[in-house]
């Protein structure tokens, strides 16, 4: 089996992805697992520390709220 490597974020753009209320609101829990993916993808380049990484994954977990709060009768 050959996978695709996944295309590195930058942490800018990791904070932007984080930001698109639009696709959080859209597809909560797609949208959650790409930051969770992509924070990790940033701490496995050594792009971020542990601290930042622990950070990167309360945010992703704070917006996924957000969109449950904000959309209470959508999927999940």
């Amino acid at each position: 089996m050959h996978t695709q490597p996944t295309k590195l974020i930058t942490i800018p753009e990791w904070y932007h992805l984080l930001q698109d209320t639009d696709a959080l609101i859209k597809e909560p829990r797609k949208h959650h697992r790409e930051l969770l993916h992509q924070a990790y993808a940033l701490r496995d380049a050594h792009a971020v520390d542990a601290g930042t990484l622990t950070e990167m994954l309360e945010l992703a977990d704070e917006a996924l709220v957000h969109a449950h709060e904000a959309n209470p009768g959508g999927q999940w």
